[in-house]
């Protein structure tokens, strides 16, 4: 895979869509439920992306705001929340009635296999045996007959169903800060992040601050996105809206209300999205239109209250093994001495 080393790489949201995503692309949601990269989302679908393949392993409304933009036409999914049962019609529910989009359903257990496959480098890997009775097996969906497999286990010589690994083109992901390399951490209700950031081929990544390196250094057991994944980093307070992020903000009940009452109906919906994202060009003229619309009292009550955790001490004396001369005193030794001791023996390698 490939690997992106520049040391700043903070663009806009709509130059990361652009540069980075393709027609036809496969992505995969590397947040589940919370702190969902739903500023990331509008972009894609400002950007009028087509023939998108989605992995998304539990979500509120990204799915059904593309499916309506028409961006999507396959999507691998284990959880999507919906609401109103025969009474409403959400978009997914019209997409599917009308065929416009295949469905591929999952499990949550084996939907985060096939990216933790994925992420190691391994083809395929043992799912629950449980599962081979139930339609995610028996009904294939849009992969097919390149989802499951069976195997001869090596050890006892019984059949064991696996899940083929995935490696989708790109990750869309939103985290509490971010280094401009793009060291990403995350923290609260992680869920599918880690496989889901790693099986990627690469990570367009969204942040509510950006922050020095040293800040990313002080907590390294936060990092979840590596840079060298990072094809991107965009700075966006309130990216996650109307989901939750821990330490900054709570989901809004009362924006995603009014989203729902707008999905049964498409005319409504294209109104709620006009509204939302095809006449707003980011997200910072998105907080200031929900500033106009429901005003700075009711954003306040979303704030986070601190709850700050305890820092980890990752002290060691940091004491060096070869002094400014070249001489190691825990040794006794210089570096020539030593190299030369390593060539006596035969295990200097490469000189």
């Amino acid at each position: 895979m490939e690997k992106y080393m520049e040391r700043d790489k903070v663009m806009t949201a709509t130059e990361a869509v652009n540069r980075f995503i393709t027609d036809g692309d496969s992505l995969v949601f590397a947040n589940c439920l919370t702190a969902m990269p739903l500023a990331l989302v509008h972009e894609v679908i400002r950007a009028g992306k087509r023939n998108l393949m989605v992995f998304q392993q539990g979500g509120i409304e990204e799915i059904d705001l593309m499916v309506e933009a028409g961006i999507i036409d396959r999507l691998v999914l284990a959880y999507n929340f919906r609401v109103g049962g025969k009474r409403l019609t959400p978009p997914l529910d019209r997409a599917l009635k009308e065929k416009r989009v295949r469905v591929q359903e999952m499990t949550n257990f084996t939907l985060l296999s096939m990216m933790k496959a994925g992420a190691m480098g391994y083809n395929f890997i043992p799912v629950l045996p449980g599962i081979r009775v139930t339609d995610v097996v028996k009904r294939k969906g849009l992969l097919g007959d390149d989802c499951f497999g069976e195997v001869r286990d090596p050890f006892n010589g019984e059949s064991v169903l696996v899940v083929k690994g995935y490696n989708p083109d790109c990750a869309l992901m939103h985290v509490q800060r971010a280094d401009r390399a793009g060291n990403g951490q995350l923290w609260g209700a992680m869920i599918n992040s880690k496989w889901a950031a790693l099986a990627a081929k690469k990570i367009i990544l969204s942040t509510e601050k950006i922050v020095e390196r040293e800040v990313i250094q002080s907590a390294p057991h936060l990092t979840i996105a590596p840079a060298h994944k990072v094809c991107a980093v965009v700075e966006c307070p309130w990216g996650a809206h109307p989901s939750e992020v821990a330490g900054y903000y709570d989901y809004d009940l009362i924006f995603r209300a009014l989203f729902y009452a707008s999905v049964g109906s498409p005319d409504a919906m294209k109104a709620w999205m006009d509204e939302w994202i095809y006449n707003i060009p980011g997200r910072p003229e998105y907080v200031s239109h929900y500033l106009e619309k429901f005003g700075k009292k009711q954003m306040d009550r979303l704030l986070a209250q601190p709850f700050p955790s305890v820092p980890a001490d990752y002290g060691f004396p940091f004491t060096r093994e070869w002094d400014d001369q070249g001489y190691s005193e825990k040794l006794g030794v210089n570096m020539a001495e030593f190299l030369k001791m390593l060539d006596e023996r035969g295990v200097l390698l490469e000189g």
